[in-house]
């Protein structure tokens, strides 16, 4: 009986306790409200602004966009300075240009060595030293050299008409091996090549292959390329050459060469046009020349064929003259086979210069 009143009395001093609270949180409530509700309580919009004055701001420096320059990127985006010496045969093959160890000669050292003086000759340098066979040898290494600095870019224009068959597929078998030894002497080398036929000949007048570094694309430009037509004498020279000098893809700065390789002249109507266009190539720091690989300049070729030799007297054994005058206008030299049924040895001879036949030969003994 105890115990219950006790709890009865504890039940209503808590009731009591929360009512009292309630009452004084109501009556706090009553006197708070309007002082928040009143608007001179509430801050102004002045004195909002005078607020966010007071707070510093860090001040932003304005953008200033400078005008849009008008910059062409340039061809050559690396050097082209070779990046290995060359292998120790070319010193050996210098040396025997020089004329060996042999008394009162003077040795070549290795191309890297030879320091490129200006001078007088076909090639535009010289290093006045030495003389008769070791002064060529001189001559021949400061050209390299010089290639090997400008890089050298070289585009094959051949003739792809019917009688053009066997020398197709000489330059298919051993376009490797001349890629191969310009590029031992040249690293930083590229190859293109341009297929002519005729005006009305099957397919096309003229294929381009631009200048590449690849030997792959090289290669398979020219395996898709048959010996076909050609029923003229006269064939599309001046169409391949002006391809290849407005759209091989030259360099800036590097060396220009053009090969043309075939049996047929040009025709005469525009062979004054060929002429000039070969002038304005040579100009501009190129080079054309030409192998002709025709009958008449190669009886070779028909004792070949016909499996035992020929009357020499009845061919010229010569360029035909349109092409001694085509390589003339282009700064270049004209040749034969020279008696070789191969033409790679004439191919590289004429592409580092021709005028270094004797180097360039025994450079390439064994080849």
């Amino acid at each position: 009986m105890i115990f219950r009143q006790n709890k009865l009395r504890s039940i209503i001093i808590w009731c009591s306790l929360l009512t009292v609270s309630i009452v004084i949180h109501f009556i706090l409530s009553w006197y708070a409200s309007p002082a928040i509700l009143r608007p001179d309580t509430l801050v102004s919009q002045d004195e909002i602004e005078t607020l966010l004055q007071l707070v510093e701001k860090p001040e932003r420096e304005s953008l200033l966009f400078e005008e849009s320059i008008d910059f062409e990127p340039p061809p050559v985006l690396v050097p082209t300075s070779a990046v290995a010496p060359p292998p120790p045969n070319v010193n050996l093959a210098m040396q025997a240009a020089a004329g060996g160890n042999s008394p009162g000669r003077i040795l070549v050292p290795v191309l890297a060595d030879v320091p490129v003086t200006a001078g007088k000759g076909a090639a535009g340098f010289g290093s006045g030293t030495g003389l008769g066979s070791s002064n060529s040898a001189n001559q021949f290494a400061a050209y390299v050299e010089s290639l090997r600095e400008t890089g050298l870019d070289v585009v094959f224009v051949v003739d792809t008409t019917g009688s053009m068959d066997w020398v197709l597929s000489e330059v298919n078998t051993r376009i490797v091996d001349i890629v191969d030894t310009v590029r031992m002497l040249v690293p930083v080398a590229r190859f293109g090549v341009v297929a002519y036929r005729d005006q009305g000949e099957p397919e096309y007048v003229t294929r381009l292959q631009t200048l590449t570094f690849s030997l792959g694309k090289l290669s398979t430009f020219l395996s898709m390329l048959t010996a076909r037509g050609g029923g003229s004498y006269q064939e599309a020279v001046y169409e391949g050459v002006l391809l290849a000098v407005e759209k091989g893809g030259w360099r800036l700065g590097a060396k220009k060469v053009i090969v043309v390789i075939g049996d047929g002249p040009p025709h005469k109507n525009s062979f004054a046009r060929l002429l000039a266009v070969s002038r304005k190539f040579a100009q501009d720091h190129g080079q054309i020349s030409v192998l002709d690989v025709g009958s008449d300049a190669n009886p070779a070729v028909i004792e070949a064929r016909l499996g035992r030799t020929v009357n020499r007297a009845l061919y010229t054994e010569k360029p035909m003259l349109d092409y001694q005058l085509l390589a003339e206008a282009g700064g270049g030299v004209a040749s034969t086979l020279d008696g070789d049924v191969e033409i790679t040895r004439q191919l590289v001879s004429l592409i580092m210069g021709g005028q270094f036949s004797q180097e360039m030969a025994l450079l390439m003994e064994g080849l």
